[in-house]
């Protein structure tokens, strides 16, 4: 479990730091998201993940369930607006500034950390479950 919860903290952290890089990304080319958006963007994107940290300490199940709900939710969002529906944020329709490599690799980065973010959360869910005092399984 302790592999787990270094796993799970690396990658909110790791998440957080790209994230951080796709947004100076975002703002050089000018690639400015609506209201809506940016408000699902702080609150789900880059508040929910590290709001995680603290409550894994003490609630492991809670912790676990809501990198899943906020990394599944960010990866379905980002998916689509960087790789399906047409717009400025998708990575194909970018000019050719030199921020837009950055943009490409950041948005990729993201959405594999959010998968992998979601494959250990979801591991540890299932663990903390099956043995919810956090002490070795028999």
């Amino acid at each position: 479990m302790r592999r787990l919860t270094a796993l799970f903290i690396a990658l909110v952290f790791a998440h957080l730091l790209v994230v951080l890089v796709h947004t100076v990304a975002h703002l050089e080319l000018q690639i400015i998201p609506p209201p809506t958006d940016t408000v699902f963007i702080l609150g789900v994107i880059l508040i929910g993940p590290v709001a995680a940290l603290p409550i894994l300490r003490f609630n492991r199940p809670l912790a676990s369930g809501l990198l899943i709900v906020v990394m599944a939710a960010a990866f379905a969002y980002g998916f689509q607006s960087h790789f399906v529906i047409p717009g400025p944020d998708q990575v194909s329709i970018v000019t050719s500034d030199p921020w837009t490599v950055v943009f490409v690799v950041t948005a990729i980065g993201i959405g594999i950390l959010e998968l992998l973010a979601t494959v250990v959360a979801v591991s540890m869910f299932g663990r903390s479950l099956r043995n919810p005092s956090g002490s070795p399984a028999r």
